[in-house]
């Protein structure tokens, strides 16, 4: 939800409440001695079309923000002319609705907007099924140098012990495949489209991204030790590598 738009059609609806509530009150209200007063009564008629219209937009907001008790009453009620215009409750909702937007208005100001999270136990079974213990035990930078140890295990089932590393980006390769070279190939892309190449060097692109980038550089001593942050980050990388892997199919030879 859009709080500061929000904020501001509430805000709206309230001032045209108050607007017509104030013509209503001189209409109906109980002043001594009553006077008929065509001129406001027509006023009062010609805007109670747009009062129920925004009212209904304004609970509807209030619903969005799951509000839902304070929604049902943004309603229009027949108090009657000494019981308050037949808005009066839905104004107090919509008071208490905009106090509350104004509450969430100030935290998102200090926390900041609360995009997608990513959460460790969803990454492919390969890669966290490897570094989840020592991801607990606190031991990032060996939680992502096992896990892509496991990729390369992962591809080297297709590829063959006699490949490794960033070499096994060559299981992406658009050429065909030879005897004892198979190909990774992704089924549901037309292979006369530019998607195609696009999809399976992008593909071996990123095989030798996860090994050059991310295996090579936490496995080298001078690398410093990355952040929980970035060790996460890195296992999202080694990660995708293995479901992509997971959504190709292996052609052989010929």
């Amino acid at each position: 939800m859009n709080l500061e738009l929000a904020h501001d059609r509430l805000v709206e609806v309230l001032e045209l409440i108050d607007r017509w509530g104030d013509l209503y009150d001189r209409r109906w209200g109980n002043q001594a001695p009553y006077q008929e007063n065509e001129g406001l009564a027509s006023q009062v008629a010609g805007l109670i079309d747009q009062v129920r219209t925004r009212t209904w937009l304004a609970q509807e907001i209030v619903r969005a923000m799951d509000k839902s008790e304070l929604a049902d009453k943004v309603v229009e009620h027949e108090e009657g002319p000494y019981g308050g215009h037949p808005f009066t409750q839905a104004r107090l909702a919509i008071v208490e609705a905009i106090a509350i937007l104004t509450q969430r208005e100030e935290l998102a100001e200090v926390v900041g907007p609360v995009g997608p999270r990513l959460s460790a136990s969803q990454l492919h079974p390969t890669v966290w099924g490897a570094a989840a213990a020592l991801w607990d035990g606190g031991h990032h930078r060996a939680a992502v140098q096992t896990a892509a140890t496991a990729l390369e295990g992962l591809l080297q089932t297709i590829a063959g012990q006699a490949v490794s590393g960033e070499n096994l980006a060559v299981l992406f390769s658009t050429g065909d495949p030879t005897t004892g070279s198979p190909r990774l190939r992704f089924r549901d892309v037309d292979p006369t489209a530019k998607t195609w190449r696009s999809a399976h060097e992008g593909s071996a692109a990123l095989v030798r991204g996860a090994f050059m980038a991310v295996r090579n550089l936490v496995s080298h001593p001078g690398w410093p030790d990355p952040a929980p942050h970035e060790a996460l980050e890195m296992l999202a990388v080694l990660s995708y590598v293995a479901h992509l892997v997971q959504k190709a199919q292996t052609v052989e030879s010929p």
